[in-house]
């Protein structure tokens, strides 16, 4: 039967998610469709692709994640497929599949990623990508403003059919990806660290992951002029803003019973500051 998910900015008032649908039931009607988000923030490609990398691992290995957040539709992007060991991607070749590369990408490469704008980034190891580019696998006519109707859906469905990648147009040997953010580490041994999403209740995400917090010291967080110290096993633990490793497996800040991002102010890409201490408030 095949999985087809689908990530977009297109909301749920109009009848772009429910077109897209169509072009893909119209060729596959068996194959099944699940949404992961259609409320991504207009043209928010960093935060598409942020939640198309928390999502896809969850899926079984030959689901098919179509993601459309495409600002520059109808210019001279391509579309692009990728093939992972973690499942297939169809979309713009704009930077919206740089989280669920960075798994085969090797460590070095973090630091040639630019903190603006996109790199041409290598296709890694274990990983294939082809263009979009063979007319036979889109629908007629393609809309210049509509290729997650028009040609993404549609390609999502044939490869649900088992067509061979590489007939879609020629293997790619690089893609574009922007900078994921990763904590810098300050000359005094702290660290500045970044939210890079912000979830429904108002939860700070951070790039901040379990294994960089020695368990025999506290932290202290400072951001937005408030302080945070210690680490929390939920989100009951502590009255106010508290910090807690979330279920992404990255450091979250929190308000018990409240929003930190309300709270705060802050958007993704802030930054904050965090240290370590040999005490719980030293």
């Amino acid at each position: 039967m095949g999985i087809i998910t689908l990530t977009t900015d297109f909301g749920l008032q109009d009848a772009y998610v429910a077109a897209m649908k169509g072009a893909i039931l119209s060729i596959n009607s068996n194959v099944r469709l699940l949404d992961i988000s259609h409320q991504v923030e207009p043209q928010n490609i960093q935060q598409a692709a942020f939640l198309l990398g928390e999502a896809s691992p969850y899926f079984p290995a030959d689901t098919i994640h179509l993601a459309v957040v495409d600002p520059g539709v109808g210019s001279g992007r391509r579309g692009i497929i990728l093939s992972t060991p973690g499942g297939i991607f169809i979309g713009p070749d704009n930077g919206i599949f740089s989280y669920v590369l960075s798994p085969y990408l090797p460590e070095s490469t973090s630091n040639l990623l630019p903190a603006e704008g996109l790199l041409k980034l290598d296709i890694p190891r274990g990983v294939e990508a082809f263009q979009l580019s063979n007319p036979a696998f889109w629908l007629n006519p393609v809309s210049a403003t509509f290729h997650g109707r028009d040609i993404f859906a549609p390609a999502a469905a044939y490869v649900s059919l088992g067509t061979s990648l590489s007939e879609f147009g020629p293997r790619l040997n690089w893609i574009n990806a922007f900078h994921l953010p990763c904590p810098q580490a300050e000359v005094d041994g702290s660290f500045t660290g970044h939210v890079v999403y912000i979830d429904h209740f108002g939860n700070l995400i951070t790039d901040i992951a379990p294994q960089m917090l020695p368990s025999d010291k506290s932290i202290r967080l400072e951001i937005s002029g408030r302080t945070v110290y210690g680490l929390c096993q939920n989100y009951t633990q502590a009255s106010g803003l508290l910090a807690v490793i979330g279920s992404s497996g990255r450091l979250e800040i929190a308000l018990q019973g409240g929003s930190a991002a309300g709270l705060l102010s802050v958007r993704p890409g802030d930054c904050f500051h965090f240290s370590f201490l040999n005490s719980s408030k030293d």
